[in-house]
């Protein structure tokens, strides 16, 4: 899954379900669980720089999806990820979750992403650095369009309906949008 993918769903999911819990006691707080859910999301990912860093040409197919999208190393990586954005809210002066509640919102990031990985073609390496087997249910490609769409709908209507007196030029903003992406995907799919 590609990592715009992790994001949308990530932010998704810190809204859908962490905005507005009892563990999350104000907009503030609301908006810093749904950046930790989302950090979560796409953190895995970081591992692509092993590439540019490695003098070896197949790095990319021996250290994407390992460590960091370990089942293992996920706590560690929660702890770590919580108190960067324990950090960054108060340098904002934001109001945030405990940093207990914040390590479990990075950590439904980690294993959404995760997850999601899992579903592709190329498989990931979730129990890795003890085993490096790759996990695949060979579901859906790796940059997926519908499922990409699945999870942006939501986002885009929550921004259309916002603000009831301006829903309907956002409606066919994004109706028009929608359709030219469509047809670019269609044609690139055909080349």
């Amino acid at each position: 899954m590609d990592t715009i993918t992790h994001g949308i769903a990530g932010a998704l999911i810190g809204k859908a379900f962490f905005t507005g819990h009892s563990t999350v006691s104000s907009p503030d707080a609301g908006s810093v669980a749904t950046l930790a859910v989302t950090l979560g999301s796409v953190f895995p990912d970081i591992d692509v720089l092993a590439e540019l860093l490695s003098r070896n040409d197949l790095a990319i197919l021996q250290v994407h999806r390992s460590v960091t999208h370990s089942l293992l190393c996920l706590p560690m990586f929660a702890v770590v990820l919580a108190a960067a954005v324990r950090w960054y809210a108060r340098r904002r002066e934001r109001e945030s979750p405990s940093w207990a509640v914040l390590t479990g919102l990075c950590a439904v990031g980690l294993a959404s992403h995760i997850l999601l990985d899992v579903v592709t073609s190329f498989g990931t390496m979730i129990w890795s650095p003890w085993n490096y087997t790759r996990v695949a249910w060979d579901l859906v490609f790796i940059v997926d369009f519908l499922l990409t769409g699945m999870v942006l709908v939501p986002q885009v209507l929550a921004w259309v309906y916002r603000q009831r007196e301006h829903s309907f030029w956002r409606a066919s903003r994004m109706a028009a949008f929608f359709l030219a992406a469509a047809v670019f995907v269609f044609w690139l799919a055909e080349a």
